[in-house]
């Protein structure tokens, strides 16, 4: 990390240091994922902001449409770590997440999703 870590507060510095612990974690074998819950913490908004602003933004946006609790990430400028907000049908933030994987789960491909696909796809041929 940089200098700029040291302007911010106790909460920002503990976050990222969580943040930095569980990168360690994903580079291990086994690629242990991690969420933190940010919107949970009692962080102020400006707290909040300063961790998006010394975490920086990447350049893949994920938009998940298909459920009545639609989703995004934004990847941050460290590769590993994602920003999350999961709405409500009504496209108001439920919950807001900082992920630390290489991809978010939620958007992945699940198993019997690709399952079904593979039906309707044996089907159509």
């Amino acid at each position: 990390m940089n200098k700029n870590i040291f302007a911010v507060s106790n909460n920002c510095k503990a976050v990222l240091v969580e943040i930095a612990a569980a990168l360690e974690r994903l580079l291990n074998e086994n690629g242990e994922d991690h969420t933190i819950f940010i919107d949970k913490m009692g962080l102020t908004q400006e707290e909040r902001q300063a961790i998006k602003n010394l975490l920086g933004t990447g350049d893949v946006r994920i938009h998940f449409e298909g459920t009545a609790e639609p989703a995004e990430w934004l990847e941050s400028g460290i590769a590993g770590v994602w920003f999350g907000v999961y709405y409500d049908p009504n496209r108001r933030p439920l919950l807001e997440t900082i992920e630390i994987c290489r991809f978010p789960q939620v958007a992945a491909a699940q198993k019997s999703d690709i399952s079904a696909a593979r039906e309707r796809l044996k089907t159509n041929l």
